[in-house]
């Protein structure tokens, strides 16, 4: 049965996308069958990974599983395929609200797809909402970046109210720091002072890089571009952190 993980926040802009697909060029590396679901309205995943949906296929059909078997994309890279981002996918609230399991949709539409990947990474989209508590009960993981400020620091704790009010139980939950910049002191105190109040926060610190902003520029995994970079040193050790603990 495939592994779920969700890259998933509150607030966007915290380097969400970027991760989910290195991490899962990461997986793909390592010899697994892995697919990414890209659900961001923005469809950057889609884009980093040189896929785009058919134009012809509404977001209701999608919603069956055999209409998003058929939406599944082969990508350049070995082993890692998409499920892109689809025209009209802001409206998958609405054809979600119509169902009778609303809330638990997403999770059984997945189950077809785990039979075919070993890793299902999910690109979500930000904020709270019905689309979110899916995901959220989907995922075996539920992955979090979060750039050490004030403000994403509120939004994880908003986050973990939300989860509680709404009985939403994922088997892990994890954070990590996103776009770190070592010249700033609250950057580099941020996670020493949160060891307590956060234990959810892995090791792992992505620093803040412009090899992981031009992923744009020729549309492939930073990883697999540069692997030995920095920053993309630090996705490999957060692929290994994560990974751990599935083991």
């Amino acid at each position: 049965m495939a592994q779920t993980v969700a890259l998933y926040s509150v607030k966007g802009g915290v380097g969400k996308t970027a991760s989910a697909v290195n991490l899962a060029a990461l997986s793909a590396a390592a010899g697994r069958q892995v697919l990414v679901w890209d659900l961001d309205p923005q469809s950057a995943a889609s884009w980093y990974l040189q896929t785009e949906a058919a134009a012809d296929r509404p977001v209701k059909k999608l919603l069956k599983p055999k209409g998003l078997a058929a939406a599944v994309r082969p990508t350049i890279h070995g082993n890692l395929w998409v499920l892109p981002a689809f025209p009209g996918q802001q409206a998958i609230e609405h054809h979600l609200a119509d169902k009778k399991d609303a809330g638990y949709r997403l999770a059984k539409l997945i189950d077809p797809l785990a039979e075919q990947f070993e890793e299902i990474w999910i690109d979500a989209p930000p904020g709270l909402s019905l689309l979110a508590d899916n995901i959220l009960r989907a995922a075996d993981m539920v992955l979090v970046p979060m750039v050490p400020t004030h403000l994403s620091e509120r939004t994880w704790f908003q986050l973990k109210g939300h989860l509680r009010d709404r009985g939403i139980h994922p088997e892990q939950l994890c954070t990590f720091l996103s776009m770190v910049d070592r010249r700033r002191t609250l950057h580099r105190e941020f996670a020493e002072r949160h060891r307590h109040d956060m234990p959810e926060l892995l090791e792992t610190q992505i620093p803040y890089a412009s090899v992981i902003e031009q992923m744009g520029d020729d549309q492939q995994p930073s990883v697999y571009r540069e692997p030995r970079h920095p920053a993309n040193r630090a996705y490999a050790s957060l692929w290994e952190e994560i990974d751990g603990l599935f083991a």
